[in-house]
């Protein structure tokens, strides 16, 4: 199982991402719990309020809707994310594009 790489935007309180080192999912709710733990991803779920409208890089594992062990790697300001969305908006909403890490 890898800890991947994921850069997107927050919308509606959900992480949408646009370039990713996988295939994955339209969006996600993001969690500090692990992915085999016992106790529901709830129970870690990271609130996305303050990067909402921001484009974020989060690494984790994603499993469902979910992105477990999730961190908040960095939070672009107002021009990047600009940027990001500009970029990004043209590609196929089912295939995002591929991150390549270590990013250099």
């Amino acid at each position: 199982m890898n800890n991947y790489a994921y850069l997107g935007i927050v919308q509606r309180g959900r992480f949408k991402p646009m370039a990713t080192e996988h295939d994955t999912a339209k969006s996600y709710r993001l969690t500090s719990v692990a992915v085999n733990s016992a106790v529901s991803p709830e129970s870690g779920e990271l609130s996305l309020e303050e990067y909402e409208g921001s484009a974020i890089i989060v690494r984790g594992f994603d499993k469902g809707e979910w992105i477990y062990s999730a961190v908040v790697i960095e939070q672009a300001g107002l021009i990047l994310t600009a940027v990001v969305q500009q970029v990004f908006a043209s590609t196929d909403k089912q295939h995002p594009y591929r991150l390549r890490f270590p990013l250099a």
